[in-house]
Formats: structure tokens, C-alpha cells, sequence
């Protein structure tokens, strides 16, 4: 069949999905002509592609599946079928066992033997083994700092050797008791992919487009089978073979196939939720899944229909900064406009109270309360939850800056400007926060571009809205984001944001990883180093993230909410297959 053919027919497709021509009653009709098997909608899992800034208007990658290039691979595949070693399930506090079957630490966490689960393979049929656990952490050492994780795994990885095909040994450089939970375990967004070695060994990781139809590529583990990847949609079928079926370890998804669209903007997303034409999205806003539930009895949410109709996520919202360039490199700037800011008006305006605001840059779980508790002196003696215009601008006049008039902070004839890059998911938030600052005589403003991502990832976004995915049941995680290893020149892409240094900080961080959970000597250094973190305010924490998530339930039930949390139901997180699993069609 001719590609030219296949485009025009994939846009009719799209055309009758967005507008809802297609109805509730949709069979696959223009699929059906593109040659693939026909699957009856009640079977069929449809949803957008999450993230903006890859799929706005078309799958960008959709001749890519390279899942370690920074800021240019969409979540549609990757992160739910290159199967972990373990899943985490944060609302049970629960390790699950997948492809490994355990791990066995030394007694100074230098170095882990873990064990691989007899009977996996790749779908292409080859055995999956400790060859290619070894292969995945020596080639990202070996491509540090240009590829995702590549950073950490040089920092820690002594020597990664597969001692036979069923057990890996790593040698750490240092003592690190986390080192398999924090990048060998699915936890929300985060986890290493494992690839094959046989298919990626005589490939350039920084290249590598990994994906060929005629080739059977992606070559992965998990139960789906890529069958199309065109701009405009990206198609998996259920796989007839899986090695997890045939060692009895688990069923087969119900969800017969899966359709990615590109990223809608909110309307489309609600139009299409309430007409039934997808199945559940990235986040809405309060305003729009309320009027979703009252408007389509099939919608519902992690909470049901009672607030915060959604979950706390890993990932809470700061104003961050590119903390190496002037003004925002001065710890005292950050502070001054820490002190405009009213974060529950945030809440209460953006959200319609639908929501939490925070002090600090970690999730609001169980795990975390004692850590949280610890430090409410510092919270305290650096007044990071006080709204003070005064103290905000004593800051700004002892740095030289006037305000005439009334007017914005200047200085020599320069107006003090925040421009406040943004993802879709917070133009939201964005207004009120901008409304706050001009009131505290910043010149401020938002933009939400289609390179956000990269313009902060590089450093040309001074100042932007994102989160921490880190911790999830101790400090650690979300502290290293800050450690200055990251840090790389404006203009250089880095993986995490911040570019703030700070050489003490450094030294607790790099403490606080090779001490274990249960050590009482952590809680000391974890307030060692908020001690520093608040004092220098690197980034301002504002909210709790809520992802409220539409389940539609018109042909699949078993979502997972508050009382049934068996995993998050983020579908561009690692942990999306558990909810594959769990799925079943309504009839």
C-alpha cells in the first residue's frame, strides 16, 4: 500500500475522531482499509499523546523510538513496554517484582547481585537476560551526559558484568543502598529502559531511530506489537505471544488495541471525552472535569466525583530559574519574589479550591510526613510561606532597584522582567502567579510555546513553571535534581533545570545517597541540607501537582481510584502496563 495513501486515509480517521462523526458506535472503518484487522471499539483503548511539545499537531518521533534522547521521544510505547526489573506502587508503599525476582545488597551497599526471571524474552523471540541489564547501564555510561540517566549511571556505576545470564553484578562507586529503586525500579515517570543488546549493540544510542515495521522494530518485552506509526496515530495490537502468559506469571491485556492520537488542547480533550471518542487524557482542569461528570454520566476520577477529583503526583509545581544568569542568579532576588507570591490565592483562583499549596518540593506522601515535619522551624525562619510586599521590596532597594511611581522595579532605566515559561497543563496557574507579581512591581509575563521544553531543558527560559519528579518515600531524590552535576552551560541541554550550584549542598547530597533509608543519620542530613536549600531558594515551591485524570467508563471499567489503588493511571508513566492489565471492557 501506498504511504501517500496511508496518510490521506489516517487524516479522514483523525477528521471523524475529533469532530465525534464517528459517534459511539465507531468500528475501526478507514483501519480496517489501511489492511489491519478489525477490532470492535468496546476492545479498542484510545487516548492522545501526552506531551505538547511532542505531539502538538502530529507525533513528531513517530518514526522514532529511541527512548534515552532528552526531550524528543513521546511516552506512547516506550514507557509501559520496555518492561522494569520492579514496579512501585506509591499509594501501597509496594515493590513489585516483575523482571527481576530480587536483589541482594554487600553489607556497605557497594555492590548488588540482582536476579533475572527464568523464561522472559523480547519479542522478537530472543531470551531477555543480564547481558542486556549490562549492555543498557555500559552504553549509557558510555554516551554520559547526551543521553536520559546517562548522567547518574557514569556518576555511580563502577563495572556493570552479567556473572551468567540470569544475574547482574554492579559494582557502585560509592556506597548507594537506593541505586535499584531509584533507576532499575518503574516509579511513576522514572525508571531505566532496558533495551535488548542484540538489537542496539552495533547502534549509535545518540541516533538510533529504533523503530522499522518491516524489521519488527521496536523490538520490546511487553504484550503489544507496534502495527502503526504515522504523524497522526500510532497503533499497537495485543500480542499473541508473551512471555509472562506462558510461564503462567500473568494474563493477557483485554485491551485488544491501543490508539495514540496527537496532543489535543483541553477543549478537544473534553469534546471527545464527552462524546465517548477517547477513553481518558492528560490532566483537565477543575472548571472542565467538572463540567465532564456532570455532563457524561460514563466520566469519573481517581476521587469519583468528590474533590480534588484526582491524585497527588510526584511531581510538585516550583517557579524555577536558570539560577546561573543574572538577576535570578542572587539568592536575595529569589527571595524577594518568593514574598509576592500567595500561593493558596493560587489554589483557590486557578483551582477553585480544588487543590493543595506547598512549601516544599516533594509530594505530600505518607512516607515523606516525618521529613516534612522535621523542618517546620526552617520553614519558619525563612519565612517561605509569608506573603510580605515590604520585605520583598527592602530586598529589591538594598540590590539597587527603584520603583517610581508605583510603577515596575527598575534600574538604570531597565525594567526587572520575569517572562515565565510554561507546559499547556498551567496556563491555569500562570495568570494568577503573573497578576501577583506585577502587584509586587515585577514586570512579568508568561509564554507557552511549543519548545518549551527544550528552552528550559537549554537554559533559555530564565525563569518557568515545572516539577520535581523525585521522592516518593524519602528526601533523596528530589534533592539530587539540585546537585550541581546537572548543571551545564546556557545553551547546553540538561536534564535536570535548575543550573544552581552550591559546593556544601553537593557534599550533604552526595552523603544523604550513600545513607540508608533507615538510618537515623539521614533525617540529619536531609535538614543539613533544606537548611541550605531554603535558605538560598533555588526554586519556589507553589502547589501540590493533582493529576486530575478523566476515566471513561463507557467500554472499560477497573480504573484505579482512591480505594482500589493498585497504580497511578497516568498513562505516559512507567507504571502504565499494571493498568492494562487491570482494565476490562464493560460488556
Amino acid at each position: 500500500m501506498r504511504k501517500g495513501f496511508i496518510v490521506r486515509r489516517l487524516n479522514i480517521f483523525l477528521i471523524l475522531l475529533i469532530f465525534g462523526s464517528c459517534g459511539n458506535e465507531f468500528e475501526n472503518e478507514p483501519i480496517s482499509s489501511l489492511g489491519l484487522k478489525k477490532v470492535p471499539r468496546d476492545r479498542t483503548l484510545i487516548m492522545d499523546c501526552a506531551q505538547s511539545n511532542i505531539c502538538g499537531g502530529q507525533i513528531q518521533d513517530y518514526n522514532s523510538f529511541n527512548p534515552f534522547l532528552p526531550g524528543t521521544t513521546s511516552r506512547t510505547g516506550y514507557n509501559f513496554l520496555y518492561e522494569p526489573l520492579y514496579y512501585y506502587n506509591a499509594f501501597r508503599d509496594e515493590v513489585i517484582p516483575w523482571i527481576s525476582t530480587g536483589h541482594v545488597f554487600d553489607d556497605n551497599y557497594s555492590v548488588v547481585k540482582i536476579k533475572i526471571r527464568d523464561g522472559v524474552y523480547w519479542s522478537d523471540g530472543m531470551p531477555w537476560t543480564a547481558h542486556d541489564v549490562v549492555f543498557t547501564i555500559n552504553m549509557l555510561k558510555a554516551n554520559a551526559p547526551s543521553l536520559t540517566y546517562s548522567t547518574d549511571l557514569e556518576n555511580w556505576v563502577e563495572t556493570a558484568i552479567a556473572v551468567d545470564s540470569l544475574t547482574v553484578e554492579i559494582e557502585l562507586t560509592a556506597p548507594n543502598p537506593r541505586f535499584v529503586f531509584s533507576y532499575l525500579t518503574a516509579m511513576f515517570g522514572l525508571g531505566v529502559p532496558i533495551v535488548p543488546k542484540h538489537i542496539w549493540e552495533n547502534q549509535d544510542p545518540t541516533t538510533f531511530m529504533n523503530l522499522d515495521l518491516e524489521k519488527n522494530w521496536p523490538v520490546v518485552s511487553g504484550p503489544y506489537d507496534l502495527i502503526l506509526s504515522e504523524p497522526l496515530q500510532r497503533i499497537w495490537d495485543v500480542s499473541n505471544k508473551w512471555w509472562a502468559a506462558e510461564i503462567g506469571f500473568s494474563e493477557i491485556p483485554q485491551v485488544e488495541r491501543i490508539i495514540y492520537l496527537p496532543y489535543m488542547e483541553e477543549t478537544k480533550r473534553v469534546q471527545n471525552l464527552l462524546t465517548n471518542a477517547i477513553d481518558t487524557s492528560l490532566d483537565l482542569r477543575p472548571p472542565n472535569i467538572k463540567t465532564l461528570l456532570d455532563s457524561n454520566p460514563s466520566i469519573t476520577t481517581w476521587s469519583g466525583r468528590e474533590l480534588p477529583l484526582g491524585y497527588v503526583d510526584f511531581w510538585p509545581i516550583s517557579l524555577g530559574f536558570n539560577a546561573s544568569q543574572p538577576p535570578f542568579d542572587n539568592p536575595d532576588i529569589r527571595r524577594a519574589i518568593n514574598f509576592a507570591i500567595d500561593r493558596d490565592q493560587i489554589v483557590e483562583i486557578a483551582w477553585q479550591g480544588a487543590g493543595k499549596s506547598t512549601l516544599l518540593p516533594f509530594p505530600e506522601y505518607p512516607g515523606l510526613e516525618p521529613y516534612f515535619k522535621r523542618i517546620e522551624g526552617l520553614l519558619d525562619k525563612y519565612s517561605i510561606g509569608a506573603v510580605d510586599y515590604e520585605q520583598s521590596s527592602a530586598i529589591m532597594r538594598k540590590h539597587g532597584w527603584k520603583r517610581p511611581d508605583g510603577g515596575f522595579w527598575n534600574k538604570e532605566g531597565v525594567d526587572f522582567k520575569i517572562i515565565i515559561d510554561i507546559y499547556p497543563i498551567f496556563n491555569d496557574l500562570a495568570p494568577v502567579l503573573v497578576a501577583q507579581l506585577e502587584k509586587a512591581g515585577f514586570d512579568a509575563d508568561f509564554r507557552m510555546t511549543s519548545d518549551a521544553y527544550s528552552r528550559m531543558s537549554q537554559g533559555r527560559a530564565h525563569a518557568f513553571l515545572s516539577g520535581h519528579g523525585g521522592s516518593v518515600r524519602d528526601p533523596y531524590l528530589t534533592l539530587r535534581l539540585y546537585h550541581s552535576r546537572f548543571v551545564r552551560p546556557t545553551g547546553v541541554a540538561a536534564e535536570h533545570f535548575w543550573r544552581w550550584k552550591n559546593p556544601k549542598f553537593d557534599q550533604i547530597v552526595d552523603h544523604m545517597a550513600q545513607t540508608a533509608t533507615d538510618d537515623p543519620e539521614l533525617m540529619e542530613l536531609y535538614t543539613q541540607a533544606m537548611e541550605i536549600w531554603l535558605a538560598e531558594l533555588p526554586s519556589i515551591p507553589l502547589v501540590q501537582w493533582y493529576h486530575r485524570i478523566p476515566h471513561n467508563e463507557k467500554y472499560w471499567t477497573n480504573w484505579p481510584t482512591e480505594k482500589n489503588p493498585y497504580m497511578n493511571s497516568a498513562y505516559w508513566h512507567r507504571g502504565w502496563l499494571q493498568v492494562l492489565l487491570n482494565l476490562r471492557p464493560r460488556n
